[in-house]
This record gives structure tokens, C-alpha cells and sequence, in this order.
């Protein structure tokens, strides 16, 4: 019988100990790139719901019939809470007229417009006003010229005035751009009695379709952003955007007033956050806010984006990591590639089916907060595959800096959200 030398015994000894080291190794690591895979599946099923959430509160709530019997108990009658009106105006748009006449229409009893117009001079804008005055001389409307400086945001020092020199404690604060409907005042009143509730604000929207422009920004807003701000408010997060909200200034004066939102940029985020952390609670108008501008633009909706997106960078810097994988093609290719490493699913079998449902879930909800006839649907489709691929590039253009330029100013934003004038 043959003997194995001691040596030889030893070196295959070893080598059946590196085998067992490498396969306990690569199970080791097929374990963990499975429960890796597991869990971003569970995000991605969870991120999908979103959009189940969101279409549900919006066929449930937008446009639903509070307006009309609102309007049929607020008409006329002698206790209806008055409301002051701010219009913030700078520069004089082309659609400036059709917008604030919009305001002078309002089928409510009693109501004030205080017309804060930045410039001073017989500027344009001024001119405007003048003409809609002699049109309607029975609203009462007061003229306040010029910006104080109170802080670095222009929006508020353009308005603090007319804020303090308000007639009412209900205050409708409302964009230059925002056009308006006869009722939506009745509306907005309708939902902020109870004492806990101190604002009441409105999902941003925009007006009809006349460029691709156009289209883009009402994809935009009728989907992606309608989307997250559908579903915060159902969970109770502070999302109320500030183009167009009515607040009770006396809750506004226990978290320090107006002026003392004037270090921020993002005044309305700031806002909310305060008057939430007071133990006040916000509604969402069943009412869009519809954006009309007189001109859109590739570039004016990439300049936005961007702003947006520094913004939240500087004001929620963790949560902005993540925002990539909260849009189409992102979550998308992150559920291609975890599936694929579960069940084997082709990756562009699942892009496919995936995109294809984002795309109707999307156009279902654009649908509902329209509650009208969309744009062609080769348009829509076009403009939201713009959007989708257009959606990383954006992202990195808005955490590759905090500088932004916003109402003819130039700003650095600090973390935390407090802005610093540079010009």
C-alpha cells in the first residue's frame, strides 16, 4: 500500500479549505445581494403605490361638487368672513390684465385686493391696475407702491405692506400669474372655520396648451409634481406651495408673522413648517391653482427645475439623495435590475411593461386634475418622455450649485434654507 506523504495530505488539506473559504464566500454574498435586491423591490412596490394613493384622493377630491354649495351658502350672506387679497406684482406681463380681472369677478360678498406694485413710477404694471379700477369701481381694491427691506426675499418685501395695512384676518395671498375662477374664493373660505385649521391651499396647475412649452409645464404639474403633492397631503406632510393659499394672519403672528419668513427664499415651506409645528393644520382646496403666464419656455421651465431643486437640496439634503429613483426610468431600471437578480426577468421586458403603466398612471391623473379635454395625446406623450429623460440631467444642474437667480435677483443658499443676496 502506497503512503501519502505528510506534505501532500497537507497541501490538498489547504485547498479543500480555500474551495470551502470561496463558495462560503459566494454564498455569503448571493445571500446578500438577494436581501439587497428584496428590500429595493419592496421600495420599488411601495414608490408604485404612490400612484394609487394619488389617483385616488384626486378622482375622490379635486373638483368635487364643495364649490358649488359653498357658493350657494356663502352668497349673500351678512356673516360671510371678509377677505383680504394679495396681489405681489412685479413687472408687467402681457396676460397681467386677464389675471388680476379674474380677481375682480369673484362671486363673494366681501372681499378687499391689495395691489402691491414693486416698481416705483408710472411703471406699466401700475397702468394696468388703473385701467381694471375704472372697470370695476365697486371692489374695493388699495394701491401700495414700492419694496421694503425687510430681508432677502423679494416676494415678501414686495408685500409685507399690504400684509400689515390688511383689512381682514382671512388672507388670500395669490401669484401674479395665477388665473382664478368666480368661485374659487367661496371655496377656499368653505374649508378654513375650524379653529385648527390655519391655511388652505391649492395644487398648482397651469392654463390651456397653445406651445409645447405649454405642455411640458402641464405634464409637469399634472403629473410628477401633482403626484408627490397628492400623496404628502394625505399623509400629513408639509407641502402647501404658496403661489396661491389662504391663511388666518392670526396664526401667522404666533409663529412670528410674515417679515419673519424674510431670510428664506422658500418662504411658503418655511411657513407651513412653522405653523404645522404650532399644532395648526392645512386643507387642500378641491380647486387647482391655474398658472397663466403670457409665455413659457424650455429654458424658463429648466431655469425653475433647477431652482426648485436647489432649493430642496439646501432645505432637505437627505431626502434629495434619493429623489432619481422617485421618477420613471430610474425606479425603473433599479426594479429591472433587482428582479432580473430574483426571478430572472428580463430587464427590458420589465423597462417596458413598467414605463408603460407609469405612463398611464400618469396620464390617468393628469386627466383628473384637468377635468377637461387633454392636449393630443402624441403631445403628451412626447412632453412626458421629454420630462422622464430630462429628469437627471435637471437633478444634477440643481445640486451642482446653490447659487439661483429668482425675480431679477442673484442668491446663495446656505443649508438649511436661508438665502444671502449677492446683488
Amino acid at each position: 500500500m502506497r503512503e501519502i506523504p505528510a506534505l501532500e495530505t497537507m497541501e490538498e488539506g489547504a485547498s479543500l479549505g480555500e474551495n470551502g473559504a470561496g463558495e462560503l464566500h459566494l454564498e455569503l454574498w448571493y445571500l446578500l445581494t438577494s436581501a439587497a435586491a428584496l428590500l429595493l423591490v419592496c421600495f420599488y412596490a411601495v414608490y408604485m403605490s404612490v400612484h394609487l394613493l394619488a389617483l385616488s384622493y384626486a378622482w375622490r377630491w379635486l373638483h368635487s361638487k364643495t364649490a358649488e354649495l359653498t357658493q350657494q351658502k356663502l352668497t349673500g350672506v351678512e356673516f360671510a368672513p371678509g377677505v383680504s387679497i394679495i396681489k405681489p406684482i412685479i413687472g408687467c406681463d402681457p396676460h397681467l390684465k386677464t389675471n388680476l380681472e379674474s380677481f375682480f369677478q369673484l362671486k363673494y360678498p366681501k372681499y378687499e385686493i391689495l395691489m402691491c406694485v414693486a416698481e416705483m413710477g408710472e411703471v406699466p404694471s401700475l397702468q394696468v391696475v388703473h385701467d381694471l379700477l375704472s372697470q370695476y369701481p365697486h371692489v374695493p381694491v388699495r394701491i401700495l407702491q414700492g419694496e421694503a427691506s425687510i430681508g432677502v426675499n423679494p416676494k415678501i418685501n414686495n408685500m409685507i405692506a399690504a400684509y400689515r395695512a390688511a383689512q381682514y384676518n382671512l388672507i388670500w395671498i395669490s401669484d401674479i400669474s395665477i388665473l382664478t375662477t368666480p368661485h374659487t374664493l367661496s371655496e377656499l373660505v368653505s374649508h378654513i372655520s375650524p379653529n385648527h385649521i390655519a391655511l388652505v391651499h391649492q395644487l398648482p396647475f397651469t392654463t390651456g396648451v397653445k406651445s409645447f412649452a405649454d405642455c411640458l409645464d402641464k405634464v409637469y404639474f399634472g403629473t410628477q409634481h401633482s403626484r408627490v403633492y397628492l400623496v404628502a397631503n394625505v399623509l400629513g406632510q408639509n407641502c402647501a406651495n404658496g403661489m396661491s393659499w389662504l391663511l388666518k394672519r392670526s396664526c401667522l403672528e404666533e409663529v412670528g408673522g410674515l417679515a419673519a419668513f424674510s431670510e428664506y427664499l422658500a418662504e411658503d415651506f418655511f411657513i407651513g413648517k412653522a405653523l404645522w409645528s404650532g399644532g395648526w393644520r392645512f386643507v387642500l382646496s378641491t380647486l387647482p391653482a391655474f398658472q397663466n403666464p403670457s409665455h413659457r419656455s424650455l429654458t424658463s421651465y429648466q431655469s425653475r427645475i433647477i431652482r426648485w431643486g436647489r432649493l430642496r437640496a439646501t432645505m432637505m439634503p437627505w431626502p434629495g439623495l434619493v429623489e432619481p429613483f422617485t421618477e420613471c426610468f430610474g425606479l425603473g431600471l433599479l426594479g429591472a435590475l433587482c428582479l432580473h437578480r430574483l426571478l430572472h426577468i428580463h430587464p427590458l421586458l420589465f423597462l417596458l411593461v413598467h414605463t408603460s403603466v407609469w405612463f398611464t398612471f400618469d396620464l390617468v391623473l393628469l386627466k383628473l386634475i384637468e377635468n377637461g379635454p387633454l392636449p393630443q395625446l402624441w403631445q403628451v406623450g412626447v412632453a412626458w418622455c421629454l420630462r422622464e429623460l430630462w429628469t437627471f440631467p435637471l437633478f444634477m444642474g440643481g445640486v451642482w450649485s446653490r447659487e439661483i437667480l429668482w425675480k431679477g435677483g442673484r442668491f446663495r443658499l446656505k443649508f438649511g434654507g436661508k438665502a444671502v443676496k449677492l446683488d
